[in-house]
């Protein structure tokens, strides 16, 4: 009988154990399987976001073997030349700036040639204020620029950044200062962007390459028919 008793007492405790732990087991499953789906999604993201030729700021942007960038531009010491230069090494690349050519004693074959066109800037209208000046407008910066692979075609791109900028007419010197470092900030995210598609425009170079060999070969067949 005293078995049996305790036998009964035992039971119940570990019951009531099992119960009360259950609303905390519970929370601590949930929040597993929610770290689950985070982990998830993250690496889908990462995985969707490469392919699409994004690259995490300060990952390297080339293959080891083409770590070296020559910065070609139409006029000296353009602004994005130089806004190149300061963040290719952010990307494990060396920058080394040019004017109109390669600088001598570089292989072509051995370095990525960004080559740049004038860059532009329109501003777009948003509002004025009751005197009829303008209050507010749309900065619109563009640039156009080659990228030249070794052995490949030049790839033609194109690179546009907006920013919304409100003036002031009583702050002419305050208001040209905060212009200047808007684009400039505008040129350090355009040359960011140019970085970061490197990846991508470098698969489309060997695509190309590998096309062409493709039609020489085929060509060559047909002329020895």
């Amino acid at each position: 009988m005293n078995f049996a008793i305790l036998w009964s007492n035992t039971l119940i405790s570990f019951l009531s154990t099992v119960i009360a732990s259950m609303p905390k087991l519970g929370h601590i499953i949930c929040a597993t399987i929610k770290k689950l789906k985070l982990a998830f999604v993250i690496t889908v993201m990462a995985v969707v976001l490469q392919g699409c030729g994004f690259k995490l700021r300060g990952s390297q942007a080339l293959p080891s073997y083409l770590n070296n960038v020559v910065i070609l531009s139409q006029f000296d010491y353009l602004p994005l030349s130089r806004a190149l230069d300061k963040r290719l090494p952010v990307y494990q690349l060396e920058s080394i700036v040019g004017e109109k050519t390669i600088p001598e004693g570089i292989e072509p074959t051995t370095v990525v040639v960004i080559k740049l066109q004038p860059e532009a800037l329109e501003r777009r209208l948003l509002s004025v204020f009751a005197s009829g000046q303008v209050a507010e407008y749309e900065l619109i910066y563009t640039v156009n620029y080659e990228v030249i692979f070794p052995f490949a075609e030049p790839i033609s791109a194109s690179m546009t950044v907006a920013r919304e900028y409100q003036d002031d007419p009583d702050q002419v010197l305050a208001k040209s200062r905060e212009l200047e470092l808007v684009l400039d900030e505008m040129r350090a995210e355009s040359a960011d962007r140019m970085i970061r598609l490197l990846s991508s425009q470098y698969t489309e170079a060997l695509a190309s390459i590998e096309e062409r060999k493709i039609r020489k070969s085929a060509k060559n067949e047909a002329n020895k028919r």
